[in-house]
Order: structure tokens, then sequence, then C-alpha cells
């Protein structure tokens, strides 16, 4: 080390003139003939130190010394000694060995630490110690050591250090009958005097078993020490850098048994990485930095040290020890390189000087996290205010690592809203929280009007023995392990982060039986209004509350025309305040103001259920409250059984017939004269309905659909008034108040008082045409094995007519606000027909029907019925003809190709070419008679059957909701109309196969004609030998039909221009979607179309079925045989299916012009 060099040469030029008290240098001693050195070269036992201390040029040393002591290490105790230390090792083994510290600094100082500047004439006898104070003035190593001489020679200790002025200490002791040097405070340790005194001109020497270590620094010190073994293990770098560093250091240690004072969590903190700074603070509050080191020989009663903290600690000296502050003087002057210990038994922390916040402990508990992020959103004053009461509910680091990338961005307003929720006012123990309770949180909401946001809380009372048990749950997140509890402050340990509430829209939107509620509010421009509305209280109806309002009712609100009422009845739900459900259920308020404007009633029951009553709607109209306190920014959202209307929304007959689109019962209603019902008016003063006193009766019309009227000839049915009022009247039911009305309801009730009548009451009701018809009542059944609730309605004791006009399926229903807020609509699948028997019926023989009054209407819609089938028949007659008339040839082409052996064509010009130069032209439409005789039956059968499979597919559908068929109900028609159509196609395509094939390759002529055909079929095999390929043909028929008709419809659609009229012939988009209908069949018929054909052709025994001819054509031909003639397939595909609906559309028209 660089000693000489950190030293002022004014102080090494003054060195001798020293006259400090602890050395005296005499620079002439008196000659003797004995001096140190000599004794030490007179023993063979100190030749080891000898080298020792040329090495560290001490002899001149030495030489100036008068009147000291040398505790003298023998050979024994410096070889031990080396063995241990590599310094002293590499000195005595070699000693031309080239040592760094050419001044042997470190060597030097330990020699020094075994001399004394005076002479120790006794040794102790007793128990007593004596220190001693040697030439060893420790001071920072220098690094590197110094490769300079010092300024002068010999080299002697400097008074000055790292322990100021002073020297380092020595004891010296008596022990089991022998002196020892070199001891701790208690007299154990050090190493024993084993040579007695001897004295010598210039001092004395004491012959010792062991080399004296001089103390290490204050860090090596503390961590030595046993007693301080916790605060070795909170020691951080930083302390330990200070305790090396600083000199003339006092320290006043607490051993281990006085951190136990401390809280657990306490000392958990300490013990974690983020104590340092209390740490720091802790040790200052135990640390003296004066001038001179505080040894306990200064120590006096009524004296005091200032810490580096600023506190003062309190000497008090006395018989029984020394007190430090009130903490016992456990071990005094343990020494150091730097200073010295003193081991007490008590902490030294002043009251209220060591703070530790929420945030320590929450550092301390593995929150790290959690506290980074409340500091980036400056929240610290949160965790750092010991004062103010708080229960934390805090996710751990582990927790908060599953959800990083879903939390919102560090710093962001967002993530501070997220924080504030974690925090609670006051302290919440398990103990103190019930089930539901709702608990105010630090975080303010703009659409609370700044008032607090509120968390609710869960607690499982299965555990109520022990109630610090309980599972408790805040916000929905789980509480994990135990609670803790510090000052003024509580923290649960949570599974999640807590989302605070969102806008109540978004916390509706997870719960999917709300969802229609929801999807009305966005129909509507009210969304991004009420969900920002301050302190608001949502009521929400389940989706099953749209059902029950009744269809027609639903309809109507969702109508683009009604928008308003739908706003208004949507603004019902929304109370203008935040009730939480304790105050719905607990609270004495009755009255509700809603945005609406109109106030909602509260009624609660004996049973404790809750029932909301609305400002309007029907007589009775109310609603089962469910509590729910589902949190909102802005309030609370609770759920409600049922829909509430307001009084601002008038519901007449009219709007739920509109909302039905029944619009020609509306007509004939209004035509009938009886409009006012549609108004939901009393009738006009001086009318009829006003002298029969029937003003203020509510009523229930039952509206058949407009698909019920489509077999009937309403121009006619509009021209007989009394014919349209009594069937009207027949649908009129005077509807008396219900008992919503009459206060009599049940809290069972409120869900079913949404019905203009009572259903499930099945009974007779009167009509408007009761009064004058002995069949004017109607009656309603329930539909026996039906899972949901369904039922018909019918006229009373009506017979005949197979029941099709005496009842009808209820559909949906409606009920008015209008009147005295009964009745509505019931809408119906059929039209009911009032009902009048001949005299005969009336006395019970049940085997016809005259219909009196409107037997025209019923005789028109059977004759009609008849016309449009003979049509349908006709018209698929003319499209077949049309059909052979334009693609036989190509159908010729195809089948030759398809059946032909291989290699016989190249193709299907080669058959055209061969067939042409064999038969001529003629020969193109050879076997043209089968198709073109049963072409009529055929395309009817098929024209028809599409027709009134599309009829069936709307009698399977009466809660449609549109009048046009979808493509795969179009596709379906098209599969079913295959059905009956091959029963004819079968036999006719056999016979135009085998003529077809006949004259093709060197075969002659077999079949002079179709009939010659049939003859020898069923010579051959009887009707199952005309019937052969059947299958094939319904599997050919069936998907090509589906694709048939379906391509046709759709294809024709699109190219119609839009507002043409029905009846208007659109050539272009006729022809074109009836080539791209037969392109859409052929496509897939192909390949069962080649297997008909094969096994129409071939002899009797050729193949034993359809999967047989699949078999061998594939293991004969390859897979491709299956798409032989294609091509003339497609060709023909295009312009026969073209002039196929040509041909029955021209023919329809002229039909319909005619009949």
């Amino acid at each position: 080390m660089r000693l000489w060099g950190c030293i002022p040469l004014s102080l090494l030029a003054l060195i001798s003139l020293t006259s400090a008290s602890q050395v005296q240098w005499h620079s002439q001693p008196e000659i003797q003939s004995m001096t140190l050195l000599d004794v030490l070269n007179d023993d063979q036992d100190y030749t080891l130190l000898l080298s020792l201390l040329q090495r560290a040029r001490l002899i001149p040393t030495l030489n100036k010394l008068n009147g000291s002591t040398l505790f003298a290490p023998t050979n024994d105790a410096v070889k031990r000694h080396s063995s241990k230390n590599s310094l002293w090792k590499n000195l005595l083994a070699d000693r031309n060995l080239f040592v760094p510290d050419n001044v042997q600094e470190q060597l030097r100082q330990q020699l020094f630490y075994h001399l004394l500047n005076y002479s120790v004439n006794d040794l102790p006898e007793d128990s007593s110690t004596q220190t001693l104070k040697t030439l060893h003035f420790p001071r920072l190593e220098v690094d590197p050591p110094a490769h300079e001489l010092p300024p002068s020679s010999p080299w002697f200790p400097i008074p000055d250090g790292l322990l100021g002025s002073e020297p380092q200490r020595l004891r010296l002791t008596s022990r089991d009958g022998s002196a020892w040097v070199g001891t701790d405070a208690f007299g154990k340790g050090g190493a024993e005097v084993v040579k007695e005194k001897i004295e010598a001109t210039n001092g004395v020497v004491f012959g010792i078993s062991a080399v004296l270590e001089p103390p290490p620094e204050l860090e090596r010190v503390v961590t030595s020490e046993k007693l301080l073994s916790y605060f070795k293990k909170v020691l951080t770098p930083r302390i330990g850098e200070f305790l090396n560093s600083t000199p003339e250091l006092t320290l006043f240690m607490p051993v281990d048994s006085a951190w136990e004072s401390l809280d657990p969590l306490e000392r958990s903190y300490l013990e974690s990485d983020f104590a340092a700074d209390d740490l720091r603070r802790i040790l200052d509050m135990h640390a003296v930095l004066d001038e001179g080191v505080k040894w306990s020989e200064s120590f006096q009663s009524s004296t005091e040290f200032t810490t580096r903290y600023g506190s003062s600690l309190e000497i008090a000296v006395s018989s029984e020890g020394t007190t430090i502050s009130g903490a016992k003087l456990v071990q005094p002057d343990v020494y150091a390189s730097n200073g010295v210990l003193h081991l007490v038994s008590s902490l030294l922390i002043p009251p209220g000087a060591l703070q530790l916040t929420p945030e320590k402990y929450l550092l301390a508990l593995n929150c790290t996290s959690f506290v980074s992020l409340i500091h980036s959103v400056d929240l610290a004053h949160l965790i750092n205010n010991t004062d103010k009461q708080y229960t934390i509910l805090a996710p751990k680091d582990d927790v908060l690592s599953l959800f990083v990338h879903g939390l919102p961005e560090s710093g962001s307003e967002d993530l501070k809203r997220m924080l504030e929720y974690h925090f609670l006012p006051g302290l919440w123990k398990p103990k103190k929280l019930d089930n539901g309770v709702l608990l105010e949180t630090e975080l303010h909401e703009l659409g609370l009007d700044d008032g607090r946001q509120v968390m609710l809380v869960e607690v499982n009372d299965d555990e109520k023995i022990d109630a610090e048990s309980r599972h408790i749950t805040f916000g929905g997140a789980g509480v994990i392990g135990e609670y803790v509890e510090i000052d003024n402050t509580i923290i649960y340990f949570v599974s999640r982060p807590l989302d605070p509430p969102v806008d109540p829209l978004q916390t509706a939107l997870p719960s999917l039986n709300l969802s229609s509620f929801l999807a009305a509010i966005f129909s509507t421009t009210l969304a991004d209004v009420i969900k920002k509305m301050p302190r608001t209280t949502f009521l929400i109806p389940h989706n099953s509350a749209f059902k029950r309002l009744g269809l027609l009712v639903s309809d109507h609100l969702l109508a683009a025309s009604s928008k308003q009422d739908l706003e208004n009845v949507i603004l019902h739900h929304v109370i203008d305040s935040v009730e939480y459900s304790k105050s719905l259920i607990d609270g004495s308020r009755r009255t509700f103001a809603t945005l609406e404007g109109s106030d909602l009633q509260l009624e609660r029951t004996d049973n404790g259920s809750i029932i909301i009553s609305a400002s309007g709607g029907w007589a009775g109209m109310k609603s089962a409250l469910y509590p729910q306190n589902m949190l909102t920014e802005t309030g609370v959202i609770h759920e409600v059984s049922d829909l509430m209307i307001p009084r601002s929304v008038e519901l007449n007959v009219g709007k739920l017939m509109k909302a039905g689109k029944a619009t020609t019962m509306t007509t004939m209603v209004a035509k009938a004269g009886l409009d006012w019902i549609l108004d939901g008016t009393p009738p006009p003063e001086g009318s009829e309905w006003a002298d029969q006193g029937i003003g203020g009766t509510s009523w229930t019309l039952l509206c058949p659909t407009d698909d019920a009227f489509k077999k009937y000839n309403l121009t006619r049915l509009f021209e007989n008034l009394d014919t349209l009022r009594a069937i009207v009247s027949q649908h009129l039911i005077p509807t008396p108040p219900s008992p919503a009305a009459s206060g009599l309801v049940s809290i069972m009730d409120v869900l079913n008082i949404n019905r203009p009548l009572p259903l499930d009451e099945l009974g007779t009701y009167s009509t408007l045409l009761s009064p004058s018809s002995a069949y004017g009542d109607i009656v309603f059944k329930k539909i026996e094995d039906q899972s949901t609730a369904e039922y018909m309605v019918g006229i009373k004791n009506a017979r005949g007519t197979d029941g099709k006009a005496d009842w009808a399926r209820v559909l949906s229903w409606g009920r008015t606000t209008t009147g005295s807020g009964t009745g509505g609509v019931i809408q119906i699948d059929r039209l009911l027909v009032p009902y009048h028997p001949s005299w005969w019926i009336e006395y019970g023989a049940p085997s016809f029907v005259g219909v009196i009054g409107i037997a025209p209407v019923v005789e028109e819609m059977t004759k009609n019925s008849a016309v449009e089938n003979v049509k349908s028949f006709v018209a698929g007659g003319f499209g077949g003809a049309a059909a052979v008339l334009v693609g036989h040839p190509f159908d010729l082409t195809k089948t030759r190709l398809q059946t032909a052996a291989p290699g016989q064509y190249k193709g299907a010009i080669d058959v055209v070419r061969k067939t042409l130069a064999r038969d001529g032209i003629t020969g193109m439409y050879r076997g043209m008679v089968p198709p073109l005789l049963g072409v009529t039956p055929i395309f009817a059968v098929s024209f028809w059957a599409y027709d009134t499979s599309k009829q069936l597919i709307f009698s399977l559908t009466p809660s449609r909701a549109s009048d046009e068929l979808s493509t795969a109900e179009l596709a379906t028609a098209g599969f079913l109309s295959a059905i009956p159509a091959t029963l004819v196609t079968a036999p006719v395509e056999r016979a135009k196969v085998l003529l077809q094939v006949q004259g093709q390759g060197t075969s002659g002529t077999q079949y002079k004609g179709v009939f010659d055909v049939i003859k020898h079929l069923y010579k051959e095999g009887g009707v199952r030998s005309i019937f052969r390929g059947t299958g094939a043909t319904l599997a050919r028929d069936g998907p090509g039909s589906a694709a048939y008709f379906a391509a046709y419809e759709v294809t024709k659609k699109a190219l119609t221009p839009a507002g043409s009229p029905s009846t208007e012939l659109n050539l272009g988009a006729i022809i074109v979607a009836g080539g791209t209908a037969g392109v859409a069949m052929w496509s897939l018929a192909i390949p069962p179309d080649v297997l008909k054909s094969r096994l129409q052709s071939a002899p009797s025994g050729t193949y034993s079925g359809l999967f047989d001819c699949f078999r061998k054509t594939v293991a004969q031909d390859g897979v491709a045989a299956l798409w032989r003639g294609f091509g003339p397939a497609m060709a023909r595909a295009f312009p026969a299916n073209a002039a196929t609906f040509l041909g029955v559309e021209a023919s329809r028209k002229l039909m319909d012009s005619i009949i």
C-alpha cells in the first residue's frame, strides 16, 4: 500500500518531535548491554519473528524504542499463523521472493500491534483485565501499495488514522493461572503468555503462543459476532461499505433478541429487498460519529451521545451495569480497525422514528408490482399515509404476472381508476363483513357526481363458527390466504386485479339473458346518451319479457316507425337516481322518477317480493324486481321480469295489426265501418255502434295473417258489405276488465298479465257476431302434446267443412293500452268463416255443410285452388314439349355417348356426324316420341308437385317471418317434386333410352315405336322391367330438381328489375334463369344419369341394381365413364331448359288472361 505516499512530508519531518501522550520517541536511547533485539537474538524461539521484523524494516524502529513492551510470537506461533496467512507464508518461504508491497505496510502494522510504547512490568494475577494501547494506528490501505522509499528511516508509527489520534487497543488478562493477551472484554480468547518477561535496556519481552491479529473493519466485526446474526441477515452492501469506510465510528448494535420486539411483518419488511433506506436509518440511530471513538472507558452517567440520525443516547453507569438509553450494555468494546462496537440489549429507535408505511409492508409481502403501478399514477399517498385507515385489496406479484397484458397502460388514467378501486376507507375485518354489503372505495366517479364508487362483497356463510375464516370475495375476486392487519391498515390478498365498473351497457353485455333489451337500446340513438347519464339505476328486463309482452307489441316497438315509443319505453326503465338493493328492499321510498319523465311505483310484499308498477301500459301492468347490484360507473343495474310501458306510449289495435303486417284484415275492419276500433276510441256519436251502447268496451281482435287470405277472392269479399261485417264481427271479442284492473292480481299473476285474454283460463267468449248468430261465440283450446304452450281458437259448436274454416292456431298476441287498458290483438293463421249449417246439420247429421251468406266466398276458395292446380299442370306440359323439341338432338348425342362401347365414338361431334350420315336429320330425333308423349305428365306432375310442395312448406311454417321462401326451402320443394314425377319419368326414360341406342353400332332396328318397346319390356320382365332404373332416376332427379328450381327462382329474381309487376313477362330473365337452372341440374345429374342409361339399356340380368352398375362401370371404364355425355348434356341444358321455362311462363300468362 502507498502508506508513505499519503503522509505529508511536513508530518514525517516532525515525527521525531511528536509529543502525543501515547507515543514518546527518544532519539538517543541509553546504550546498554542488552536491547530488545539482543533478547530476540539470544532466544532461538524468535528466529522467525526476527526474519519478519527485518522484512518489515522494523529493526531500526526497535532500536529507537525506549521503555517499550514486545509481545513476541514464538516460532511455533508464527508457523501456525503462516499456515493460514499467505503473506506470512510467502515471506518465510523464500527471502528473495518479490513481495509487491516493498514497504511491507500490512506486515508492519500487524507487528506494531505487538508493540507498546511503554513497559508492562507486571502481569495480572487475578481475573482483572488491563487495556493496553499499542503502536498500531489503523488506516485505510492504499491500493496498489507504494513502491517509493519513505522519506526517512527508521519508520515509526504515525499517531493518526481510522481511530483518530488513538492507537488500537489490546487487552491483557489473567485466566486459569496464566496471562493472556488480546482477549475480549470478558477475558476470553487471545494468546497465552508462554515465556516469562525478559527485561532489556529499552523495554521488556513476553513470549506468546499465537500471533495477535489486528481488529478488522467494523463490517467484519459485526458479521462475526454471534449475537448479531439478525443484523448480519439484513445487512446491505451499502451499509457494509459504510461500516468499512467510515473512521472513528462507534456502534451500539442491538443483539438478536432485541429485534424480536418488532412485529413479525416489520421484520419481514426489513428482510426484504426494499428496506435498504430504513435499515440505513436504523443503523444511523445506533451509530455515533463524533471526534474520537467512544470506548466504554469514557462512559459516565449523564453522558449523552448524538447519533448520525440526530437522536440522543443517554449513558447511565451504576453498580448494576451500564445502560444506553435504557438498553443494557451487553458487551462493550469490541475493537475494530475504524471504531468500536458495543452490544446492547434493545433497539435504540426513538418513538415514531421508524414509520413502516403500508407501502413497505406491501413490498415485504411480495406486492412489488402492485406498488410500482401505484407509483406510476401518483397514488403513493394511499400507501404512505399511516394516519388514515384503509383496507387494501392487493394482488401479489405472481397474480399480477398472469394479467400483465390485460392491465391498462402504466401511468394512464384508466390504471389510476383501477388502482383507486383497490382501496376501501376504514378497517374491514372479516367479522365486520356481511354477504352482499356494498363498501365505498377511494374511486371517485364522474358518473356518480364525483361520489365514491362502491364494491360488492360476498361472504360464504357456511362457516359461521369461525367468522375470520369465511371465504370472502371483493368485486368477484377471491381472497387468498389470511388477511394482514398493521396499525391503521388491513391488507387482503386477492386472486386477480379488480376492474372498476364500466358503463351500464358494457356491464350488462355479458349477461345473455338481458341481450334483447340491450339490442333494443343499440337500435335507437339513446345508447351513447344514457350510458353516460350520471347517477342512474337501470332496470333491465329478461329476454323472456319480450315474449311475454306479446310478439305484436315487441314487433311494434322494434319497428322503424316506432322509434319514439321504443325510446320512451327504454327511458322508463332508467331511474333518475342511484338505488342499490338495500334502499329498494328496506327503504321507505315508494315512488321513483325515471328519465322518461313519469314515475315507477314500488310495492314490497309480505313475502319479501318487490313489484314495480309502470306509469301507463295496460291495466294492472306490473313487473317483478330482482335486485342484483350490478355496479356501473354511473350507478347500478337491477333485473326485472317484464317490460313496463309508460303512459307516453299508446298501443291500439291498429298499431298492433300493423306490427303483425295484417294489412288485409286492417282493410276489412276499416271497410266494415269499425275503424274506430283500430284507433282505440269510442264509436262516433250517432253511429249504429254507439246506439248499441258499446262505446266503453275494449276489444280483442282475432287477426288472420295476410297469408290466410290467399285462397279468397278479396274483390268479391269487399263487394259484399254484409259478409264483410259478419266475418269481421266473428273476429271481434268484447273484452271485460282484467282482474289486474280491479286490483285483485297476485304476485303470481305478474308474469301473465300481458295477454289480451287469459288464455290459460280456457273458456267461451262472445263476439260482436254473437247477438245475431247462434254460432257467434268462439272457444280457446290448448293444443295437447306440445312442449310449449300453444293454443287454438274455433267457432263454438261449428261442424262440417272438415273444420278448416272453423278453427285456427294462435300465432302471437299483443295487448292494447287504450280505453280501459284491456283487450288487444291475437294473431291467427286462418280466417274464421262464420258458420251457417243446413237444417239437417243443426239436428246432428254431420255430412254436409251449407254456407249461407258467405257461400260465394267458400265456393270461390275451392274453385281457385282447383284452377291453380290445372294451370300448373298444363303449363308444365307446354314447358316439357318445348324442352323436347329443342333438346332432343342433344339428349340423343348424350345417350349414345354414355352407352356406346369404348372407342366407338371420338366425341359428341363424331356422334352427330355418324348419325346424320346413317339416318339423316330425322336420326337426330329418333326416340323423341316417348319423351314427347311422356313430357306432359312428367313436367305437369313436376311443376304441379313443385307448387304443392311450396304450399306444404308454407303450411308447416305458420309463424314464418317472410312471405317468400328461402333458397333452401325452394330447393326442398324442388326435391319433393321429383318424387311423384319419377313414377312417370322412369318408364318413359326406359323406352326413350332403348329407342335412342337402337341402330347404334352394328345393331339393327329392334323396336318399331314406343308402344312396341313397352310391349316387349312387359313380355320380358313384367312391370318390373318397365320400371327398371327408377331408383337411378330418383337419384338423378331429386338433387337435380332441387338445384333446378332453386337456381331458376334465385336467378330470375336477381335479373328482374326492381319494381317490375309480377304479372309482366321478362323474356331475358326467363331465358337466362331457365338456362342457368338446366346447367345447375345437369352439373349434379350426369353421374346418376350415366348409371340410369346403362341400367335401362342393358340386357336383362346385366346388372343386379344401381350399385352393381356403378361398380362394374368404374371397374370396366374407370371413374371418367361416369361423366360421359357431359358435353352434350351441358350443350343441351341451357337451350332446352330456357325453352322449358319460357313455355311454362308464356302458357301460364296466357291461361291467366283467359281464365
